[in-house]
């Protein structure tokens, strides 16, 4: 039995809401037996992008450097299956995506969950670089002048809450060398489209640039993306 017949066999698959030409699901153990070391008893998730196998193997290859780096909260990923269509799987973050969160939160559990975010992302942006392969920047773009390991779709919905607590970021493909404000300012329009700009401000304290923003970056990125 080869390993995609074993989460076929001894898992339950219920389908997540997910991207355009994407399929996620979440796997979770039913076997009887005691499981051996192919089969995580954690929560799974599988993901397959369909309209391109490549896509799907390049966010496995990110994963795995992620793991390789010690960064944290983010997926941790499994295995990698390829036949005619292609799964990524990878242990499943504990809890439900931020934007539903928040629309259900009080103000007070918003703006801690805000500042949380604003902290995760300020320790993302801190990973050392030196080895990372993955570039999204143009050297010539006078806007791209403080290069971290940046998210590259830094929105609500890919932020994980589970009670509160920010336990991590997922839908990593994009991760890469990019300007910080690309993520910075990704973050600020997803808060202002989905709870309100007057919650922003919690976000900057906890990325600790309150009274610091460059406005010019945040709204050259918020238009342009990574800009390149």
């Amino acid at each position: 039995m080869h390993t995609f017949e074993i989460y076929e066999e001894y898992y339950k698959w219920s389908p997540l809401k997910g991207e355009e030409a994407t399929e996620i699901y979440l796997l979770e153990y039913g076997k009887e037996e005691a499981p051996n070391q192919y089969e995580p008893t954690e929560p799974l998730i599988a993901k397959s992008y369909t309209d391109d196998i490549k896509k799907t193997r390049r966010e496995h290859k990110r994963q795995l450097w992620l793991e390789i780096n010690g960064v944290n909260g983010v997926p941790k990923p499994v295995t990698y299956y390829q036949e005619d269509y292609a799964f990524l799987f990878y242990i499943a973050l504990p809890g439900v995506s931020a934007d539903s969160f928040l629309e259900e939160a009080d103000p007070e559990k918003c703006a801690g969950v805000l500042k949380q975010t604003g902290r995760y992302l300020s320790l993302l942006h801190k990973t050392k670089t030196e080895d990372c392969p993955f570039k999204f920047y143009d050297e010539e773009n006078e806007m791209h002048g403080d290069i971290v390991l940046g998210h590259g779709d830094f929105v609500l919905s890919n932020v994980i809450v589970n009670e509160s607590y920010i336990t991590g970021s997922i839908d990593v493909i994009n991760i890469g060398l990019r300007d910080r404000y690309v993520d910075i300012a990704s973050m600020v329009k997803s808060i202002e489209e989905t709870i309100g700009a007057e919650y922003v401000e919690h976000f900057y304290e906890g990325y600790r640039i309150s009274g610091e923003v460059d406005m010019d970056k945040l709204e050259y990125f918020k238009v342009h993306g990574d800009g390149k």
